[in-house]
């Protein structure tokens, strides 16, 4: 039994530095993104959104953009064009000819599927994670690290980070839904620091004469 016991501790030992390591290098990775995503004027990028069920078989994907300056973003989608100037938020429904209007309290940090724009500020989320290694994707090695969700009732099981590694950046993330789904982000053409008006973040009903306006708000 001291045989045994003196095995099982020793393959301990074993296995903790290793994760100790992984974690100390997610960490490391994480932090050096928070620190370039902070230093940005502003971020534009387009990217692919993409949807597969491992149960029917269905795919599907669209294309969108992103341009955010701090806390404000604009973000257009397939079917709509959401802007938030860090107070107001317009939710444009470009079939529907009307935009909704409300002032959201908080938004959820970790719901990357209904605010992809979140995916920029995914090092603020309250995640585990874990660095799984370097893979090559078109010719370039990226880090991979999974996040993992502390709230056990969370639609998904993890998020698997793809990141550039000069610098630092978002290159995609898969998010691996606890139905057998599975949602891919994928940025393209990220630009930083240009000159963006504050007034890109407002939906101006001038432009939109034929919109319809529905004030949400309390």
């Amino acid at each position: 039994m001291k045989i045994i016991s003196i095995l099982m501790i020793l393959a301990a030992l074993a296995v903790h530095p290793s994760q100790a390591q992984q974690q100390a290098k997610a960490k490391e990775l994480l932090k050096k993104l928070s620190e370039n995503n902070k230093s940005y004027e502003s971020i534009r990028a387009g990217f692919t959104f993409r949807y597969k069920s491992l149960q029917s078989k269905a795919e599907s994907s669209w294309d969108g953009k992103i341009l955010m300056k701090g806390k404000k973003y604009r973000l257009e989608l397939r079917q709509s064009t959401v802007y938030y100037n860090g107070k107001t938020l317009w939710n444009h429904l470009h079939d529907a000819q009307e935009v909704n209007v409300s002032e959201p309290v908080q938004q959820d940090q970790s719901d990357i599927l209904n605010h992809p724009h979140q995916i920029f500020e995914i090092h603020q989320m309250d995640l585990k994670y874990q660095y799984l290694g370097e893979e090559t994707i078109n010719g370039e090695d990226i880090y991979k690290v999974d996040l993992f969700p502390r709230e056990l009732d969370r639609d998904y099981s993890r998020i698997r980070l793809f990141l550039h590694q000069s610098p630092v950046q978002i290159h995609s993330a898969k998010v691996f839904g606890k139905d057998g789904t599975r949602y891919t982000i994928e940025i393209e053409d990220l630009v930083t620091n240009q000159p963006v008006a504050d007034s890109t973040f407002v939906f101006d009903k001038a432009d939109h004469p034929n919109v319809e306006v529905i004030d949400m708000r309390f």
